[in-house]
């Protein structure tokens, strides 16, 4: 009957049955017996632990199927990396599920201090360190397209911010359109003799002023600033050449009439003449100039209704 024995004892036994020489003292059984104990044996040796320190494995391990069928590898006690950087002495006990399978949710570590600070957090924590790249989407509170406000680029550099709605401010006020703001403006003095140039004092979408004659300018846009020669023109002065005081006016009539240009092969252009009482062209200390109207593919809105008499 197999015996299971320990290395050691098969290697003694095998020394002792089989001498070491030829006078035919050995038998069949001499042979078969240590072959037996060691059929019997061999496993018991592999998992005796010998293999860890003494006799280690040094190559790959391959279980494999043969015509569908195989064996399988149960490491029930768990599984030891004592060359991994971290935690070398933990034994792994539970199975690894596999990237689709992980939950974010049982991760580790996710209560500590602050795990994710590559991430704008929801409560403020994190703060944007460098530029936010939002792409050709809307941002808003229900996610939905055509809602809240968006950045479209130009091609030139630049971006335009596209909102759905209106802007409301802490004070209650709104905007809902863009066409409540002045498209152009302009203050300038004239109140220098003949010819003088006048002096620009600010302005808003004006490329040029030029003096005409005496109490007579044009006033040019910049280029896109409107999409029509029918905007509003409103202008004012003080029609005396002094401001020193709150009387420093002379009654005069401020007129913008004359509306040109294509801003194709000109500039577009605005008259500004200013006349006294007595219908005389005259220069102004203080002259202010305000223009509205459509910008480049603005739309107004419904047409309002016309009523005659």
């Amino acid at each position: 009957m197999p015996t299971i024995r320990t290395t050691g004892d098969l290697i003694t036994i095998v020394g002792s049955n089989l001498a070491d020489n030829n006078a035919g003292n050995i038998s069949a059984a001499d042979v078969r017996d240590p072959i037996e104990d060691l059929i019997v044996s061999i496993m018991g040796i592999v998992v005796s632990g010998d293999m860890d320190v003494k006799y280690p494995l040094y190559d790959d391990i391959r279980i494999k199927q043969i015509g569908g069928v195989g064996g399988t590898l149960i490491p029930e006690s768990g599984i030891l990396f004592p060359n991994s950087p971290n935690n070398p002495a933990s034994r792994q006990v539970e199975p690894f599920l596999g990237v689709g399978n992980l939950q974010h949710n049982d991760l580790g570590g996710l209560t500590l201090a602050n795990p994710h600070t590559q991430y704008v957090h929801i409560d403020g924590t994190n703060v944007m360190t460098g530029n936010f790249r939002a792409g050709n989407n809307w941002i808003g509170a229900s996610g939905n397209s055509n809602v809240g406000f968006k950045f479209a680029p130009n091609g030139d550099g630049t971006e335009d911010i596209l909102t759905s709605g209106e802007l409301v401010f802490g004070d209650g006020s709104r905007v809902t359109s863009g066409f409540g703001s002045a498209k152009a403006w302009l203050n300038f003095d004239a109140s220098g003799v003949g010819t003088s140039v006048p002096v620009v004092n600010s302005w808003y979408n004006i490329d040029t002023l030029t003096k005409d004659g005496i109490g007579q300018f044009t006033i040019t846009f910049t280029s896109g600033t409107f999409t029509n020669n029918e905007y509003v023109a409103i202008g004012t002065s003080n029609g005396t050449t002094g401001s020193g005081s709150s009387v420093d006016m002379d009654v005069n009539t401020v007129a913008c009439i004359v509306r040109e240009g294509d801003d194709g092969s000109a500039l577009r252009t605005c008259t500004f003449v200013i006349q006294n009482d007595a219908g005389e062209y005259v220069d102004g200390k203080i002259n202010d100039f305000v223009a509205y109207g459509y910008e480049p593919n603005a739309v107004s809105g419904t047409l309002p209704t016309v009523v005659g008499f």
